[in-house]
């Protein structure tokens, strides 16, 4: 089983939102990435694992149904939340269906009301992925779930699948001094 983080990724244009939601997110005891511009945080989650988002419905270049959209592609299992002080019925109708949002949530928010939808958005994620981990390890062939498996682990934590070893295929620790 793949240990997953309790991480988030935030996308905001406004820093006093994305600061407000670090500070309850972190205090929470969540790992919290944020990010500004939608194209770097589409940046990070083409090799981070993401299994919860938060994003703001209106940002300039690049609204958030375009930004979950183009997120689907790259990591379709994460839980969406969308998140805006602005949008209409229309605005939530047209985000949960064109992008999958998971959940709509509008500012002012209420911390008790996200803290518990996140956390209900990441054991639907860890649930899912366990799924996942079980219907690929009896149906794929075993080197492909092998290589899927050690994708998912370098997604989860960056660097675990880089070692060095011997002619022997022992792996080789640095012995440092200290």
């Amino acid at each position: 089983m793949i240990h997953i983080p309790k991480s988030i990724m935030i996308v905001d244009d406004e820093a006093q939102i994305l600061n407000a939601l670090r500070r309850l997110l972190t205090r929470s005891g969540w790992q919290v990435s944020a990010f500004m511009d939608p194209l770097a945080a589409l940046n990070y989650a083409s090799s981070t694992l993401i299994p919860v988002v938060i994003s703001d419905y209106r940002m300039p270049g690049m609204n958030g149904v375009n930004f979950m959209n183009e997120l689907n592609k790259i990591q379709p299992a994460v839980y969406k939340v969308m998140l805006s002080g602005k949008a209409d019925q229309d605005a939530v109708i047209n985000a949960i269906n064109q992008a999958s949002i998971n959940h709509f949530i509008h500012k002012p928010w209420d911390n008790e009301q996200l803290i518990l939808q996140l956390e209900k958005g990441f054991k639907l994620f860890c649930e899912n992925h366990q799924k996942e981990l079980q219907l690929n390890k009896n149906n794929l062939p075993r080197q492909e779930f092998n290589d899927w498996y050690t994708t998912q682990l370098e997604a989860t934590s960056p660097g675990i699948t880089h070692v060095r070893r011997n002619e022997m295929g022992w792996i080789e620790v640095d012995d440092h001094e200290t």
